[in-house]
Parts: structure tokens; sequence; C-alpha cells
């Protein structure tokens, strides 16, 4: 954290040695991530910094806090909980009283912006008290080996010339052009379209780059509407370099698709020019992508967004460079908030597991950060039990259509 981080210069190493103090020989794997875990928490920083030992399993749900209780949106097929559930108690406490034991977890955040970050404390319970049909019972907890969500690209013609785009996160470029390839037809001739990043966890900006042309007008250049943005300083560490290589090489395979060829050469060129020199803001790594000279398109005429607490880093870059479109209208609530650090890189040791950023936003230094805020909305839509029930943001843009 103080040397390879790109939080370095503004956080250093943080209140590391309270937690260092905590640290036994005799402590047991879990014990130890435990620690670890709380330390990285008071950076503040959510889904970019990371700690995790990767034998332990993980949580086989997602929860969602309403006043005090936690609701499950979803979870695995071999989770002991279930889509709906209530959860008003954890290890005998009220969620009250385990949110005031586990201040550094929730980082400050409101109710509606807990909801993944309580992960991190159900991850070490025994046991939860749910409430199901009027009735109460203990469950004790047991973790998953895996728990992914299938089908994390789709779109639906709903008719009436409306399109609607579900991307749960922006990480097989592969596959989600190839989506963009199937609804080809219905892209250019539809006249509503309905982009869903809800719960999008990021992946790379590029994959969202072919959607620009149709969220943005016919009349102008992006560049005529999306503002210059303020510089991004990198951390150029030894160690960070020599594993952002890597992990282009293994992305990509040596097969750049043509589009996108200019951004990765220059991230490589930069890897290899400003390597061990820690933070660098280099002025001369503006846009090379070429996106703020595409033009836009007229159709469809009008393109809502829908989002929430839970999209992030890629999830957050697209609602923000789509929201400068007069076309766009953003729907749901706040962003995640997590693209003033970001870039991240991996750490493994043995079954350990580190992700943390490498790189800064400068709009941190012009107060415009979104950490524990988000890109914000165009209609806030508060979150609420009833979500459950039905999908009440997407019901408001079909009304609204």
């Amino acid at each position: 954290m103080k040397k390879d981080s790109s939080t370095c210069e503004d956080m250093g190493a943080g209140d590391y040695r309270k937690y260092e103090a905590m640290i036994r020989d005799d402590m047991s794997d879990e014990e130890f991530t435990y620690v670890v875990k709380k330390y990285l928490a008071t950076f503040g920083m959510e889904g970019h910094l990371s700690f995790n030992d990767t034998s332990m399993g993980k949580l086989g749900f997602q929860v969602m806090r309403h006043e005090n209780a936690l609701y499950v949106i979803e979870s695995a097929s071999d989770s002991q909980l279930h889509f709906k559930d209530k959860i008003i108690e954890i290890d005998g406490k009220t969620i009250e009283q385990c949110a005031a034991e586990n201040e550094e977890f929730l980082m400050g955040e409101t109710n509606e912006r807990q909801g993944c970050l309580w992960n991190q404390i159900l991850l070490f319970a025994k046991t939860v008290t749910v409430v199901k049909d009027g009735k109460f019972s203990e469950v004790t907890l047991k973790r998953v080996e895996d728990y992914s969500v299938d089908n994390k690209y789709s779109y639906r013609d709903l008719g009436k010339g409306t399109l609607y785009i579900k991307l749960l996160d922006f990480t097989d470029e592969g596959a989600i052009r190839n989506l963009y390839h199937e609804c080809n037809d219905l892209l250019n001739s539809c006249e509503n379209l309905i982009v869903d990043v809800r719960d999008n966890g990021g992946g790379t900006d590029t994959a969202f780059f072919p959607l620009f042309e149709y969220c943005y007008p016919s009349d102008k250049k992006l560049d005529d509407y999306v503002p210059k943005q303020p510089h991004m300083a990198i951390n150029y560490s030894l160690r960070n370099c020599d594993a952002r290589l890597k992990l282009l090489d293994e992305l990509f395979k040596g097969e750049i698709p043509e589009d996108i060829r200019p951004a990765v050469e220059n991230m490589k060129n930069n890897l290899l020019k400003y390597r061990g020199q820690g933070m660098v803001v280099d002025e001369s790594m503006d846009d090379e992508t070429g996106i703020g000279d595409i033009v836009g398109r007229a159709l469809p005429h009008k393109v809502w967004i829908i989002t929430d607490q839970n999209c992030g880093s890629s999830g957050d870059a697209f609602v923000y460079d789509m929201s400068f479109s007069p076309k766009v209208t953003v729907v749901g609530r706040p962003t995640l908030g997590i693209i003033d650090y970001s870039n991240c890189s991996v750490e493994t040791w043995e079954h350990f597991k580190m992700v943390y950023p490498t790189s800064r936003s400068g709009a941190l230094d012009l107060g415009e950060g979104t950490g524990h805020k988000g890109v914000p909305v165009d209609h806030y839509i508060p979150w609420t039990p009833e979500h459950l029930e039905r999908d009440v943001d997407l019901e408001y843009v079909l009304e609204q259509i």
C-alpha cells in the first residue's frame, strides 16, 4: 500500500501498525484474512482494493439493506439462503449492532449503498436469523465453492421500437461484441434503447466503445459533448509494470482488436517507458483511442441507462461517459463510484490474492471524485423490498417511453 498502490501519496500505508499487532504466528488463515480485510477497509475503498483467501470459498448470496434488515437479492443454487429471505440478526446480534461493530467494513456508507459491503461481514458469520413467510429460523451459514451468474449479456426486443440490452459486466469483450452483432439490426433501427448496467461488475472500457455511436446524436463529435478529463496519474512501480504487461498478454493473447489496438499499444509503451518511476502524470497520455472523433447516429432517438449502487469500475465509466449525451437519461441509483483509484493489479501468494489500484484520477484534485457518492442519475428511484416483487426501475422507463 505504501509503494505500489496508487493511493500511496494520499494515504501512505494507513494505520497498519494497529492491525499488524493483531497478527500472531499461531492464528488461522481465516483469522489472518479477517485482520487484513479490516486493515484494507480503513482506506475506504470499495471494489478496487481487496484481499481474499481463495481456499475459503465464497458467500453464496448477495444482500441489500433496507432499514434494519438485510434482504437476499440473489443466491447460488447451493446456498442455504434464497431470494427474498429477510435477515434480521447475524450471530445473535441485530443488524444495527453488527453495523456499529463493523464500521471499518461499512465505510460510512448509507444503508442503501451498504449492500456489497455486508459480504465482508457475512463471510465470517456463523449463523443468521431469517424471517420468511412470517416464520423465524436460525440458519447456519456455509460457504460455497463457486458463485457466478449465467447469461451475463442478453437483449430483448420489447416491441414498439424498443430494444433492451443487459450487461452484467464488461469483462468478456468477445462475448459482448457478439451480442452487439446479434442485435445489430435492432440496434440500427430502434427508436428507444435501454441499456441495463445494474450490478455491472466492470471490466474493460473498450467493451462499451461500440455503443457510443448509438448513445450520442449525429450532429457533433463526442469531443463536443464530453468535457476534457483531468490527467490521470499512474503508479509505474516495478511490480505494477511487470504485472500489467503480463496481464495484457494474457488478456489479448496477441490478438488485439483493430479498433482498440492504439489504446493497448499506447498502454504497453508507457509501461516500458516509465517502468520503476512510481507515480507519473504524463500529459502526453491523452486519449489516443480515437473515440473523441466518433459521431453518433440519428437512431435511436432516446437512450435510457438503468444503473444502481452495485455498478462499478468500467460500469461507473460507462454511465459517466454516456451521461453527457442529450439523448441519454440515467435512471435508478447513483453508481458505486470506484474510478478515483482504478486500473487494478493483482498479486498472489499461494492461496492468498490481493487486488489494488494503480491509477489515480486527477478529478480528486478538483474535488470531483466519485468515491462514496457515485455517478449521479437523472431520475432517482430508491431501493425498497418492492424491488424483490417487480422490476420497479424498468417499469418506470417503459412508462416514460
